[in-house]
């Protein structure tokens, strides 16, 4: 609680630009799983849980982002655009209903040199492969390899 509260104000008095994205992904750092060099956190992204964290070097986090609940492995070189959500649980039903039905967490895991694009989707319990692109506002419910490029809700490999 402490812990957030800090981040909160670390976090608040940051300004925005290349500067400020800098600084946030320091700020962000100190309460992370795992780290690597050069981490830049967009203005107004948030990081529902960092100490589920794990980012490789040369990430970079865009504007208006949402890292969720569970386990989220970023490699080396992971570019998130603008308004992307990213979401390692999924809600659990019950006595028919989604509100008090609790969650279940499944790891995410983003590999080296992926882009994912504005306003796309990350589900619970993907894995995509290094060298693939998500377009924007695609909806990722599968896992898929390296060097793909992804569109569609759901996503589908463009061919």
């Amino acid at each position: 609680m402490i812990k957030r509260l800090l981040l909160n104000i670390l976090l608040f008095l940051i300004p925005n630009g290349s500067h400020g994205d800098r600084l946030r992904g320091r700020a962000y750092q100190i309460f992370m799983k795992k780290c690597g060099k050069n981490f830049k956190v967009g203005t107004n992204a948030f990081i529902y849980a960092p100490e589920k964290l794990t980012v490789g070097d040369n990430v970079y986090v865009g504007f208006n982002s949402y890292l969720g609940q569970g386990e989220i492995n970023l490699s080396d070189e992971v570019l998130i655009g603008n308004f992307v959500s990213i979401t390692a649980s999924n809600h659990q039903k019950k006595d028919g209903s989604w509100r008090f039905g609790g969650f279940q967490q499944e790891p995410i895991n983003i590999g080296r040199g992926v882009w994912l694009s504005a306003n796309s989707c990350i589900t619970a319990g993907i894995s995509i492969g290094s060298g693939t692109v998500v377009g924007a506002g695609a909806v990722v419910t599968k896992s898929f390899g390296s060097d793909k490029v992804l569109i569609g809700i759901p996503a589908k490999e463009k061919i």
